[in-house]
């Protein structure tokens, strides 16, 4: 994703944007987890980092961000989803100065 600088142009990558999900995400560590898509995600992922599984697909001026997620037994998911969405809005906000932000949540486990 690019951005407009003062003296030129500023280029995040999708990895970077990933990390910021993902360490929007670590302060809600008590109600979710970031989880595997698939069975076949999830004995990958041992040899890869939790912030594969979010997916980021950029959009013309913004991003549409998917996460697949594993949530607690008796979490109220759509309350966890708002807390969820909310907080990586921020993140984009803070950090890259990005309003338009859509977030999808799949939830692909309850733990």
């Amino acid at each position: 994703m690019k951005f407009p600088g003062t003296c030129g142009e500023i280029e995040v990558t999708e990895k970077a944007l990933k990390k910021v999900v993902y360490y929007a995400l670590t302060e809600l560590s008590d109600r979710l987890n970031v989880a595997a898509k698939n069975w076949l995600q999830k004995v990958l992922n041992v040899f890869s980092s939790e912030e594969s599984n979010v997916v980021i697909n950029e959009n013309g001026e913004g991003v549409t961000v998917d996460l697949y997620v594993a949530v607690g037994y008796g979490i109220n998911i759509p309350e966890t989803f708002a807390m969820v969405k909310e907080k990586i809005i921020e993140s984009f906000r803070n950090h890259l100065a990005l309003e338009n932000v859509d977030v999808n949540m799949h939830v692909t486990e309850v733990k």
